[in-house]
């Protein structure tokens, strides 16, 4: 487990303390009592931070020294009492800090998140190493493909829902590749105007079209031995499809206005949210430009097909956060629980947004299902339910309530009445002429109940929420 702490003490007392905390908080503590143990550990697993605490003290500096030589990045902190405090002048320079023992949970959730972020922060910098996020198999496999493809130049296509990491992919993929010390450049297709795509990729001469004040080098150059990202290229007009399959084809190109040619060492990854096929079959997508792109297709599950991934995901952006110097939010099973189980249209790039915009609204607060905006909170499937078992028994003339109980009919009916106009509401998009309609009421009318029952859309609860 890369959470692991790794704890060097020749105490079963402090190893048994120490152990109870971590645990609480769901690390893993695996237990070493000298130096040799504790080398063979590493060996065997990555840890987060190493804890050590001797009884002999010449031989715990020695021990430290030993770990810090094995595994340099791994911080390294010792537990001390407060009646050994006279020693820390002379504790040896490779620890990164004191922690008193016995550990608190506040010490130890605090070593924690700090040794989780530098830890981050070094993994952001690492190159050689994929940047998906989960534990799935469809994340697993994705990445086998990727290791596959990387070190080749073999075009490459990704497909997939829009916001399931498609860039992320490609990157990961020019990171693993012996292009990685040259550029990557992303293109959005359908994000340029199809009379400026063919300037913004192949560049364009001074004067070759009104506005060309000055010559300009295109993506395809600007990339030049390194890989150029299309995304959503199945929204790229014909035309171009024409000239891009050229410049696959015969790895040259010539610039708007321009008679020089161009060689292009540049490798090709493609993206769509789109079914190419399909769009084959309508005449908007070339076959022969499709065979050339899809020399390596990689599919992107949507994230309701991954949902394991979801709780490792919300850390990864809470973890992000924080490393842009904002107050740490966290998340509690009520919150992960009900984000499971949303569908999240979205995908990745939709649930990043919320944990960003959650930690602009709550800084330094955990997260419950109460302070999600409403439309995540998974309420609207226990309404519509309770709205139709309500309408059965409205319909059978059965009461809600056992027969020698009472009822408010007044409260009952005026919760039957919001929670059967949320429902419209909701199914409407809230376009409250069509939720009108589906009520059977008139709109001015609607209007007036949404008025008195105080309903408000999910976006009007999130502005208040900010007030």
């Amino acid at each position: 487990m890369a959470n692991a702490v790794l704890l060097v003490t020749d105490s079963d007392e402090t190893a048994a303390k120490t152990t109870t905390v971590f645990e609480f908080i769901d690390h893993q503590v695996v237990h070493a009592s000298d130096a040799e143990q504790a080398a063979a550990l590493l060996e065997e697993q990555k840890c987060l931070v190493a804890l050590v605490m001797l009884s002999d003290s010449a031989q715990q500096d020695v021990t430290i020294s030993h770990i810090n030589r094995n595994s340099p990045s791994l911080p390294i902190f010792l537990l001390e009492e407060e009646s050994d405090r006279d020693r820390s002048a002379k504790l040896p320079k490779q620890l990164a800090g004191i922690i008193s023992y016995p550990v608190q949970y506040r010490d130890v959730l605090s070593l924690i998140r700090q040794a989780e972020l530098d830890n981050k922060h070094q993994g952001a910098r690492k190159k050689l190493s994929v940047s998906l996020t989960g534990n799935s198999p469809q994340v697993k496999s994705i990445e086998g493909l990727i290791r596959h493809v990387a070190m080749t130049d073999a075009n490459v296509l990704l497909s997939g829902e829009s916001g399931t990491g498609k860039e992320v992919v490609a990157r990961s993929i020019h990171n693993l590749s012996l292009r990685a010390d040259k550029p990557f450049v992303a293109v959005n297709c359908g994000a340029i105007p199809p009379e400026l795509l063919e300037s913004e990729l192949f560049g364009h001469e001074k004067g070759s079209f009104t506005g060309a004040i000055h010559s300009r080098a295109g993506r395809f150059e600007l990339a030049e031995g390194g890989t150029l990202f299309l995304d959503e290229i199945g929204d790229m007009p014909m035309p171009m499809q024409v000239k891009l399959l050229r410049v696959i084809q015969e790895r040259t190109f010539e610039r708007v206005g321009g008679t020089k040619t161009i060689t292009s060492d540049v490798r090709l990854i493609a993206a769509t949210h789109q079914d190419l096929e399909k769009r084959i079959g309508e005449g908007k997508f070339r076959l022969d430009l499709f065979y050339r792109l899809n020399v390596f297709p990689i599919e992107l599950p949507p994230l309701r097909d991954r949902p394991d991934d979801i709780p490792l995901l919300i850390k990864e952006f809470a973890y992000k956060m924080e490393l842009e110097k904002r107050s740490p939010i966290e998340f509690d099973d009520s919150a992960i629980n009900a984000l499971v189980k949303n569908p999240l249209p979205g995908n990745v790039r939709e649930l990043e947004n919320l944990v960003e915009r959650l930690a602009i609204l709550y800084p330094g607060e955990t997260i419950t299902r109460n302070k999600l905006p409403a439309r995540y909170r998974g309420q609207n499937g226990e309404a519509d339910a309770s709205a139709s078992a309500s309408a059965a028994n409205i319909a059978s003339g059965a009461l809600p309530l056992d027969t020698e109980d009472s009822i408010d009919l007044k409260l009952y009916l005026s919760n039957m009445e919001r929670t059967l106009i949320c429902r419209a509401l909701e199914k409407s998009n809230w376009v409250v002429s069509q939720a009108a309609k589906a009520l059977s009421l008139r709109r001015t009318t609607l209007i007036e109940k949404i008025r008195k029952l105080e309903i408000k859309q999910p976006a009007e609860e999130d502005e208040a929420a900010t007030l």
